[in-house]
Formats: structure tokens, C-alpha cells, sequence
């Protein structure tokens, strides 16, 4: 039994995310792979919750952990719970294996090996196709998104950092808070710190018929129906 998290900063490697079964998903995460091998980043594939479908398909990872997990938003659509709990599996392997690890979805490409978590209970921001291709600035403080007057929070999860401090807390927050939004408004800047150490990884920019999150019409709003969910 481990009573203490360690100081082990070094990340154990990088997980793609991908649907497994849904063809543009694994193309995608393919590329995300042959990113990271160009760019000698180790990786492994992590089974994505699957909200393509009817009702939500648990992959083989499952365990008692996401058990603990309840929806608390009953308008987000199946493909934003399950993206939302794909990600929070993650944050469990972190905190179980005691070790940083990168976090990449499919459409992110890896530009450079990141080696070391150098910010101790801290999100590190790898980057977006903003700064790559706009010439967007690099800086400590990462560029964040918004909704409403200071509200902050991670500017799209399609590629970012954690270690098992922060991944506890992020954790510990939806336990108790459940998923009451979607994934990248779950990550709070005012909650949870966020950093930027360069460029390590950026998303390829997809428009809203590209993403495998369906049912949101273009104008945000969900509808929902009697039983709960959402078309």
C-alpha cells in the first residue's frame, strides 16, 4: 500500500485515445501514433468509452473507480459523457500507477518527446494547432477557453499532461461533482493548475461534422427527450 504519492516526475508514457470499432477513430489514432514515433515518444493505446452507438459500450479497462462516477448534466449527449469518462479513466490509471502520463485524443499529433512533468500537482498544456500553424504565443500561463465572465478552463483536452497529484484531484472533483459538463469545462483553471512548457503536441483542426461527439445540433443546444437522454 502506497500512503504517500512519490516525486517520480517522469511520465510512463503517452495514451491515445481512440473508439475502438468506429474506422475514423482508429485512422485517427494511427497518425497519432506514427506522430509519436517520428517524434520517439512512447505510447500505447487506451480504449475510449464508446457513445457512437445506443446507450454507452465499457471498455475492457472498466473498473470499480468509474463505478463511482454519475452524470449529473442529463442534456449532455452520449458522445460528451463518454468522451468525458475516456479521459477519467486516465485520471484513475494516474493516480493508481503513482506516475505522470500524457494524455493525447485522436485527432492530436505528437511533436516532440515530453520527458519530464516539471510542475509538481499540475495539468501541463502540450499545445494546440493555433500556436503551430497562427503563430499563437507560447508562455507559461496557456492560452484558456471561456464561458461567461471569469470562467476559464482548458482550452480543448486534446492533448495535455497530468501527474498522480493533480490526476487525484481532478478525480476526487468529479466524484463528487459528477459530470455536470462537458469534458474541457470539467477542467477549471481556477480549480486545477495549468501550464505550458513549450510546444510538445497540437490537435489537427476537425469541424463539427468530423468529431465522433454527435447528437449537439451546431448551435450548442441539446435536446432532451423523456427518458433523459439527448439527440
Amino acid at each position: 500500500m502506497r500512503l504517500n504519492f512519490s516525486y517520480d516526475m517522469t511520465p510512463s508514457c503517452a495514451y491515445i485515445i481512440r473508439v475502438v470499432g468506429n474506422a475514423a477513430s482508429e485512422e485517427k489514432a494511427k497518425r497519432c501514433a506514427m506522430s509519436c514515433e517520428r517524434a520517439n515518444q512512447p505510447y500505447d493505446y487506451w480504449d475510449a468509452y464508446d457513445g457512437t452507438g445506443e446507450g454507452i459500450k465499457e471498455p475492457s479497462h472498466h473498473n470499480v473507480i468509474m463505478d463511482c462516477i454519475k452524470v449529473t448534466d442529463h442534456y449532455l449527449t452520449r458522445g460528451e459523457v463518454a468522451c468525458a469518462l475516456s479521459h477519467i479513466s486516465l485520471w484513475a490509471k494516474c493516480v493508481l500507477e503513482d506516475k505522470p502520463l500524457v494524455i493525447l485524443e485522436h485527432d492530436a499529433l505528437m511533436a516532440k518527446p515530453y520527458t519530464q512533468h516539471a510542475v509538481f500537482n499540475s495539468i501541463c498544456y502540450l499545445g494546440s494547432h493555433e500556436q503551430v500553424k497562427l503563430g499563437w504565443q507560447v508562455s507559461a500561463t496557456p492560452p484558456h477557453a471561456t464561458e461567461g465572465e471569469n470562467y476559464h478552463f482548458l482550452c480543448r483536452a486534446h492533448a495535455y499532461a497530468i501527474d498522480p497529484a493533480v490526476a487525484k484531484n481532478l478525480l476526487a472533483y468529479v466524484i463528487k461533482m459528477g459530470i455536470c459538463t462537458s469534458l474541457d469545462m470539467l477542467i477549471r483553471a481556477d480549480l486545477f493548475p495549468i501550464h505550458q512548457m513549450g510546444v510538445y503536441a497540437y490537435n489537427v483542426y476537425e469541424s463539427r461534422e468530423e468529431t465522433t461527439i454527435k447528437g449537439r445540433p451546431l448551435d450548442g443546444r441539446a435536446t432532451k427527450r423523456n427518458d433523459g437522454l439527448v439527440i
